[in-house]
């Protein structure tokens, strides 16, 4: 895993090293060994953990919600409970807030 910019991130996937906008990207979540970086055009699988994923996104825009998930804060169109509405064009997506990052998630969503 290496940034590349601070617009842009290189991950490994099929075999090769795809560069994945920053912008574009609505969620990333854990999936054993690997994780899935949901984007606004498909979703790509690498072998990460979530702390090299966190690391490596801007933590001004990036916030981990949960223990198996990071969310684009600039995709959040709404927070219901314990709950995160995110949406872009025609998908909408419904991610949990854990109880151990809600108060960092909020203070994070209020900061933006």
């Amino acid at each position: 895993m290496n940034s590349n910019s601070r617009e842009r991130i290189l991950i490994k996937a099929n075999y090769q090293l795809v560069p994945v906008n920053l912008d574009e990207i609505l969620f990333i979540k854990a999936l054993s060994d690997y994780v899935i970086i949901k984007t606004t055009s498909g979703k790509y699988i690498t072998l990460s953990t979530m702390k090299e994923m966190i690391d490596a996104l801007p933590e001004s825009v990036f916030v981990r919600s949960h223990r198996s998930f990071i969310v684009n804060l600039d995709k959040v169109t709404a927070v219901k409970g314990s709950t995160i509405e995110i949406a872009d064009r025609d998908m909408r997506f419904s991610v949990p807030i854990g109880r151990a990052y809600k108060k960092d998630f909020k203070a994070s969503l209020n900061a933006a």
